[in-house]
């Protein structure tokens, strides 16, 4: 057990378990709506300021379509940047990303994050890494499992303080690794269930802390 990260989580608790913050994405939603006019609909509803909750809602409501759903965790993941819109249209060009996106959401919907993580290695998408492919799955895992987002800041933090309990597994958000994310679900599962809070406030603890000790400039916390 980290006894590093279980301090934070602590922290956070006395703190008064300060939720996630949204994210303003109106200063990009032009490029968005231009980018995707078949779902121009859908974005203009979103709420100007987006976050989790908001995603997690999206991706669990059956009225909306799978590329919908990919749609608000990425326009959540990108926020106010202007690439986002069309490195996304790069990935839904893909000619097999909506059935792999609709798979990939079943199985994270089935509780089954780890063989959703697979599957995506397996079946790629142009331009989607692990950074976002885990974002998209966790949105789609119910909360009580642990499919936590690993991006680089995240992989720097577990380098540097949590490398004994990775070891003999490669830590990277670039590269896909089924070993590494099956990894880390389990960990951030047994540091959840060790606090009594959910895996997912484990990940956004990890991501604020790691943001606080190594990035230079970020539009907002939390994310």
């Amino acid at each position: 057990m980290n006894k590093q990260l279980l301090l934070s989580i602590q922290n956070w608790k006395s703190d008064g378990s300060r939720p996630q913050e949204g994210v303003d994405w109106t200063s990009t939603e032009r490029n968005w709506t231009e980018g995707f006019p078949d779902h121009k609909a859908f974005l203009i509803r979103l709420p100007k300021i987006i976050d989790r909750d908001i995603v997690r809602e999206i991706c669990n409501s059956n009225s909306n379509s799978v590329v919908e759903k990919f749609l608000a965790a990425m326009v959540w993941g990108y926020s106010d940047r202007g690439y986002g819109a069309f490195r996304v249209s790069t990935m839904l060009d893909v000619e097999h990303a909506e059935r792999t996106l609709l798979q990939v959401s079943k199985l994270a919907n089935e509780s089954s994050p780890k063989e959703a993580y697979a599957f995506l290695k397996e079946n790629r998408i142009y331009n989607l890494g692990p950074s976002y492919g885990t974002k998209f799955i966790a949105f789609n895992t119910p909360r009580v499992v642990s499919a936590p987002i690993l991006d680089s800041l995240i992989v720097l933090w577990l380098k540097e303080f949590a490398k004994d309990d990775f070891a003999g597994v490669s830590l990277s958000s670039t590269s896909w690794n089924s070993k590494t994310y099956s990894a880390y679900c389990d960990w951030v599962g047994l540091h959840a269930e060790a606090a009594a809070c959910f895996p997912d406030e484990v990940e956004l603890i990890l991501f604020r802390i790691a943001e606080k000790r190594f990035a230079k400039a970020s539009g907002w916390s939390g994310k």
